[in-house]
Formats: structure tokens, sequence, C-alpha cells
């Protein structure tokens, strides 16, 4: 679904509510906005990387996030990335 919206004098945008309710967006959400490609690329604010941290170890018990891995330096992109692990 596309439409044409127009900028005011600030530069604000209001988006179409069908448009809002079809991305799932509620009234006055915030979002984000990047460039890429000589667009406008709008996409939901991500909380901050703390908070992202806190969310994916809720479930973790303090003994396993006090473990720490053995193979970190060699593995770090695994670790930090979710690449797959190399061969040792």
């Amino acid at each position: 679904m596309s439409t044409i919206v127009k900028a005011d004098i600030t530069g604000a945008l209001t988006l179409p509510a069908e448009f809002c309710r079809e991305a799932g967006l509620e009234s006055h959400a915030e979002l984000t906005a990047e460039i890429r490609d000589g667009m406008i690329i709008l996409g939901p604010v991500l909380p901050p990387i703390w908070e992202q941290i806190v969310n994916l170890t809720a479930d973790a018990s303090l003994e396993e996030l006090l473990k720490p891995p053995t193979d970190g330096a060699s593995q770090h992109d695994h670790y930090l990335y979710g690449t797959p692990k190399r061969p040792e």
C-alpha cells in the first residue's frame, strides 16, 4: 500500500489513519526515520541496547549469566553477531 503525504512548513508529516492501522501503530506512536537510497524509511523506535540485553537474558539464571564462555575471544563473532561458530 502506498500513498502521497505532504510535509508541513516544519517538516512534520501526518500519516493517514489507514496506514497507521495497517502497520499496527497506535495513535501518536513514535517512529524512527532514516534515509536510504534517497528514500525516507520509517521504523519502530527500538529500546536502548541495555534494555534489549535485559529482555534477552530475563529468563536466564544468575549462575548461567555469571559463567563466561571459554572460547569468547576465538568465537567473538558468534557471541556478538550470532554467526555460526568457527571450527576450532
